[in-house]
């Protein structure tokens, strides 16, 4: 384990593990890519467990570059249930990090009912799961110790398949791509010397609440699993929702552009005496939930 983010050999090691999710995004995007690009018309993108953070980072990607496309993201029973009933040949593409979710079945079952053509990306699932699926394209995961760790491959490999796909023109998007090219792990050892006191501060804490704005929603979740498994009481709640009290200690999680947000919370929790840990991120907000993914595996290892 892990002693202190501070540690150079941590930092390595978490370098390495960013690296090798970036080979095995590599390999398997051309599988995805054709699928994407065979699509006329409506994307319904699910998920279920800690694949939340790579299908709502594709969902951005889409709308940011392509806001006439009107992508669907939802958790898989919600589609399942609700969406494709109502829709004939409709194209699904499920993220997941619980490959032995009985939502899997539901959604798979559902698709067949429907002619829903739908691609799966998962860990391994079980065999007997894997036999029920066969004829189900899925995009496997290698095998990783930790739901963290895969939900962190999962959105790497969204991010690059949404900038190859719907990515258009124009200097941002060339911009990303770049750093796409360049991979991510890269910047491992910069994101440890700029955000370890807040890493430091937060994995010493009993209780603490992560919020934020529904657009880091998603990769919140990956810090609070990753507190959990650190033995954290840790919870989320939407800053909308947050209502700050005395001896709270919060962990407001935001991008540089939601600073009006930020100091209106910061405020508030003045007043009642909360503990306010601030983690803000000053890159394209495109990129956040991707190096909120990397400072949740920081926290967990």
């Amino acid at each position: 384990m892990l002693q202190s983010t501070r540690d150079s050999f941590n930092v390595d090691y978490v370098e390495k593990l960013i690296y090798s999710g970036e080979e095995w995004a590599n390999r398997v995007l051309g599988e995805l890519v054709v699928f994407l690009e065979s699509i006329a018309g409506e994307l319904l993108i699910a998920y279920s467990g800690l694949g939340y953070p790579a299908a709502t980072t594709l969902y951005w990607i889409i709308t940011t570059f392509n806001p006439d496309k009107q992508p669907v993201v939802q958790d898989s029973d919600t589609i399942a249930f609700y969406r494709l009933v109502y829709r004939k040949r409709a194209s699904i593409l499920y993220f997941t990090t619980k490959p032995g979710d009985p939502a899997l079945i539901r959604l798979g079952d559902t698709c067949r009912l429907t002619g829903g053509r739908l691609v799966i990306v998962s860990p391994p699932p079980p065999e007997i799961l894997e036999t029920m699926l066969r004829s189900t394209p899925l995009i496997k995961l290698p095998m990783v110790k930790s739901e963290v760790l895969a939900a962190l491959y999962e959105i790497i490999l969204s991010y690059k398949v949404g900038l190859r796909v719907y990515g258009g023109s124009g200097k941002r998007v060339e911009r990303l791509r770049i750093f796409s090219k360049e991979g991510y792990s890269i910047i491992t050892r910069e994101l440890y010397e700029k955000y370890h006191s807040v890493i430091d501060s937060v994995r010493k804490m009993e209780q603490v609440v992560v919020t934020s704005t529904w657009f880091l929603e998603a990769p919140c979740y990956m810090i609070v699993k990753a507190l959990r498994e650190r033995g954290v009481r840790a919870s989320y709640t939407p800053i909308s929702l947050l209502e700050p009290c005395r001896g709270d200690n919060i962990l407001l999680v935001s991008t540089s552009v939601e600073e009006t947000v930020v100091r209106e919370k910061r405020f508030k929790a003045s007043i009642t005496g909360a503990n306010v840990l601030e983690l803000t991120l000053n890159f394209d907000p495109l990129e956040t939930p991707l190096y909120l993914g990397v400072l949740a595996l920081m926290i967990k290892e």
